[in-house]
């Protein structure tokens, strides 16, 4: 069984990717394509990312759980793949025929029919998307080093062939050519593993009940992780999609750092409660609200501090209309990071898949509602909002079914997360007293460097039990070096 550490550090790594590449290709890409590109780009992406969604039905979330029960049973394990790949072949072939038929019958997407098309292999490919078997083996060391030589790649093309606004299909293409070769790679690794899948007709029907729950909740979670744009496309304008997608792309690239933990947790958990190890459970659940709240309350003030120097910075001058967004969606560093602590690694790790999906459902209308509200009225900032009280909704529910249903309970977390915010706040004057003397890259450079120092330095001397979850690693490693 490998070791929950080495699986964080190498979410951690991927995670970290998805920061980094961002950061070497957002600056570049922002100002070629502008805020109306950017917006048309990511309105199309998500556009077919929904359709996605009905294709793969629940299998991500059920697939990882249902691959760690039985791990260690090849025969098994192929004939769960064989049924998992089946399921999601029928619904991508349906669905696909919906997706193509709306395009062209529907004014607005019709207008760009090419770009909706090509955006659209992120759903015919949908049954090769199997990083739910290699997670739940735990095979993460292959997610991760499979991740980041495609970004490379990917990354070097949009250089070489992306240079002006008209390249927008080029670059859409390139964007969908990176998921179908992870979907190919993967398929190739699965076959040279000695497991066959095929498409089969017989034992589909005990996957329905499990499945239709987790979907529901998959597309319950979609109106806040993909109405929001959508419905800023049909409401507003592309630019205010441009606002607000770059500013929640870089509050979400922070969250998947956070929420690595919960990706390597679910197998854990799923297998201790195979096992009736509740005390073990109840351990992980509190060291990784222990992490979660160590990294995210410092990740979400410090970034909001950061906002108003960072974008026009980062982005261009061009996409201060992002501002705000980033503002508002910082705090969804701290909500979805211990949503995905009680949603994910709980409701869903145990088997509590119904009170997921009231939970995220409680979520959904309520992000649904707003935006209808609050788009018209403040477009991006407007979406900004709808998503911090939805997430911050779910957070509060699933907390609630987890303490009525489970006897997990988070002990002395608590007072460790209240030290994380008291050390945060210290970012505030910091920030103040910093923008005095400094400016531009310099400001931002300065302002992590020395915040990390102040907040570290703060919960030693508040005595912050998270910290003894990281200095012995640290020191283990210098050690080996």
């Amino acid at each position: 069984m490998a070791s929950i550490k080495r699986n964080f550090a190498y979410n951690v790594l991927l995670n970290l990717s998805r920061v980094v590449f961002p950061l070497i290709t957002a600056p570049y890409i922002s100002r070629v394509l502008e805020p109306d590109g950017i917006g048309l780009f990511n309105f199309a992406n998500t556009y077919a990312g929904y359709f996605a969604l009905f294709a793969v039905l629940g299998i991500p979330t059920y697939g990882i759980r249902e691959v760690a029960k039985i791990h260690d049973d090849k025969e098994g394990l192929s004939k769960l793949v064989s049924e998992l790949i089946s399921v999601s072949f029928i619904a991508t072939f349906i669905v696909t025929l919906i997706y193509v038929a709306s395009i062209f019958l529907v004014g607005q997407l019709n207008e760009n029919h090419v770009l909706s098309l090509v955006a659209g292999f992120v759903l015919y490919f949908a049954p090769f998307r199997i990083d739910w078997f290699y997670s739940g083996i735990e095979q993460f060391k292959y997610i991760t080093l499979r991740t980041i030589i495609i970004r490379i790649a990917s990354i070097v093309c949009m250089f070489i062939f992306v240079h002006t606004k008209s390249d927008l299909l080029i670059y859409m293409i390139l964007n969908v050519c990176g998921t179908i070769c992870g979907d190919v790679w993967n398929y190739v690794k699965l076959l040279q593993s000695g497991i066959r899948p095929r498409l089969t007709f017989v034992g589909l029907k005990k996957h329905f009940s499990p499945l239709f729950i987790l979907f529901t909740s998959s597309i319950v979670m979609s109106i806040y992780w993909v109405f929001d744009t959508l419905m800023l496309g049909f409401m507003s304008d592309y630019r205010e999609v441009g606002f607000y997608n770059n500013a929640l792309h870089v509050s979400k690239s922070i969250v998947a750092m956070i929420t690595s933990i919960s990706a390597v947790s679910i197998p854990r958990i799923s297998q201790y409660y195979k096992a009736n190890a509740y005390d073990q459970i109840n351990d992980l659940v509190n060291k990784s609200f222990s992490i979660i709240s160590f990294i995210s309350i410092p990740g979400a003030i410090g970034l909001a501090c950061l906002a108003p120097i960072f974008v026009p910075l980062f982005f261009g001058a061009e996409f201060i209309g992002s501002v705000i967004p980033l503002i508002i969606l910082s705090l969804l560093i701290v909500a979805i990071g211990l949503s995905s602590l009680s949603c994910t690694q709980v409701l869903v790790g145990l088997g509590y898949d119904k009170l997921f999906c009231k939970t995220v459902l409680s979520g959904s209308i309520s992000n649904f509602l707003l935006n209808l509200i609050l788009i018209p009225l403040w477009g991006a900032n407007g979406a900004s909002v709808a998503s911090v009280f939805a997430e911050s909704l779910v957070l509060v529910v699933s907390t609630w079914y987890v303490y009525r249903n489970t006897s997990i309970r988070l002990n002395h977390s608590i007072p460790n997360l209240l030290k994380s915010l008291c050390g945060s706040l210290l970012f505030l004057p910091t920030i103040l007293l910093l923008s005095r003397c400094l400016n531009g890259w310099t400001l931002v450079a300065v302002f992590i460097l020395v915040g990390s120092g102040i907040y570290m330095f703060s919960q030693k001397i508040l005595k912050n039990q998270s910290l003894d979850l990281f200095v012995p690693v640290i020191l283990q490693k210098l050690r080996q070096k």
